[in-house]
């Protein structure tokens, strides 16, 4: 039988920082142990178990436990309301919760819920999935339309930190932040990948600018992994302090959406190396991510396929992905070898692939294609604005109407606006701005919610 991952890493060596304490393997091993009695009499081979909690560690306790135990883990957001829970669980025919005291549930419909114990088990047998086998069900965010059901096997996750560790070459001594939810791909992936690699993690339940900066300023992390939005917030504060990041820190891992080429510039001014990712739920991760070696990428790249001929563009120009690390839907019975991500760019000569937006986010406005993104990237240049977001608008003579929803602290103009947008051209520039007073609502694992913005901006007319 194969050995799971905590097994072959078994040492006292530290693993997991908490705020108070730590665990070293030996320690995680420990606690996937005092959960055992529970945890057996209720999970059944290949059954869905859905998880909820509001504590990291539990999630990294149950992510592994359920598949040891042939179960497949399921995980959700606590914030969410329990009938969109249970809606998504419909969906995959999950009938079982396990949550935690961090957690208040109310029976609904034919779900079991069950509340996490501990005891000692004196005996206990772990079964580690074999290398097809489903090892976790994850749904994608959402941020355009509705969110699908992926079903990740024990293969897409290995195969997906090897292709990531050949180009970032995580050592054992470095400590990565989780400060992204444990229920999306971004954070679970940490998770995993330190089990897999034997490195260690820090856990911050909640993403706190404050303590991120105090994290990497008294070198207490090396790595961190985060959304745009979050990045430009740690350098905002970081600049506004007069910080330069230790020597010791290594880069920044930044995906979700597209890193303006101003936030790397200015991340890098201060010591943070900012490596853009481009990968997605389907992907178990990362599937092109810029090298920490390579000085000579373009900034607006995302660096090069992970995995050679992992990558090609259709003739519409839509990036197309394929490899080991690819899931398939749960719904599909056989994966097509080539997952059409939605998103259209290109390759350039040298293998390295631009991501040029969502094909579903196009604006055509009078007749002309446009490109939220190009006009988001010169807006953010304005140091007055923290966020912007672009979107088309239902419009009867346009057709779409281009919005620039922002917020900032001054005030700005609409003229302010577009006397950044030279070089662009004119059709492209917003016929209106829609200024926000507080952050622009996002969505549960740090991205922008699109949808949400949208609705607010047609309900303000």
């Amino acid at each position: 039988m194969t050995t799971s991952w905590i097994e072959k890493n078994l040492s006292n060596n530290p693993f997991i920082y908490l705020e108070n304490g730590e665990y070293s393997f030996k320690d995680f091993f420990e606690l996937l142990i005092e959960y055992y009695n529970f945890s057996s009499e209720i999970i059944n081979k290949n059954e869905k178990i859905t998880f909820i909690s509001k504590s990291v560690l539990q999630y990294s306790i149950f992510s592994n436990l359920i598949p040891m135990l042939g179960g497949i883990f399921v995980p959700m957001n606590p914030k969410s309301p329990i009938d969109e829970i249970t809606k998504k669980m419909n969906i995959i025919g999950s009938k079982k919760i396990i949550y935690d005291e961090s957690i208040e549930l109310e029976k609904v419909g034919n779900i079991s819920l069950f509340h996490s114990e501990k005891s000692q088990a004196s005996n206990y047998k772990f079964t580690w999935p074999s290398y097809e086998d489903i090892f976790c069900i994850l749904f994608t965010s959402g941020s355009s339309g509705l969110p699908k059901a992926v079903s990740i096997s024990r293969k897409n996750i290995e195969s997906s930190c090897n292709i990531s560790q050949k180009n970032l070459s995580v050592e054992k001594s470095d400590k990565w932040l989780l400060c992204m939810p444990p229920y999306h791909a971004g954070g679970l992936s940490i998770i995993y990948r330190s089990l897999i690699l034997g490195n260690k993690f820090h856990i911050e339940d909640d993403f706190n600018s404050e303590k991120v900066i105090d994290l990497i300023m008294s070198e207490k992390i090396n790595i961190v992994s985060m959304v745009p939005t979050m990045l430009s917030k740690i350098v905002y504060e970081m600049k506004d302090r007069n910080l330069i990041a230790p020597k010791s820190f290594k880069f920044v891992l930044c995906g979700g959406a597209k890193t303006p080429e101003e936030l790397i510039f200015s991340s890098n001014n201060i010591g943070l190396r900012t490596l853009p990712t481009y990968g997605m739920t389907e992907t178990s991760s990362q599937i092109a991510t810029a090298s920490p070696n390579d000085i000579f990428r373009p900034l607006n790249s995302v660096g090069k396929p992970l995995s050679k001929g992992s990558i090609k563009i259709s003739k519409n120009s839509e990036i197309q992905v394929s490899g080991e690390m690819v899931a398939k839907y749960y719904d599909e019975k056989v994966p097509k070898k080539w997952l059409q991500t939605g998103d259209y760019g290109y390759l350039d000569k040298d293998n390295y692939l631009f991501v040029k937006g969502r094909i579903d986010e196009l604006i055509i406005s009078g007749g002309e294609n446009i490109n939220p993104l190009e006009i988001e990237e010169f807006i953010s240049k304005n140091k007055k604005i923290k966020e912007c977001i672009v979107l088309g608008i239902t419009d009867e003579y346009w057709g779409e109407k281009v919005i620039a929803a922002i917020y900032s602290d001054d005030d700005i103009t609409l003229e302010e606006i577009n006397s950044y947008l030279d070089g662009l051209d004119k059709f492209k520039y917003p016929k209106d701005i829609v200024k926000f007073n507080k952050p622009l609502p996002k969505l549960h694992n740090g991205k922008l919610d699109r949808k949400k913005i949208k609705k607010i901006i047609n309900e303000s007319k």
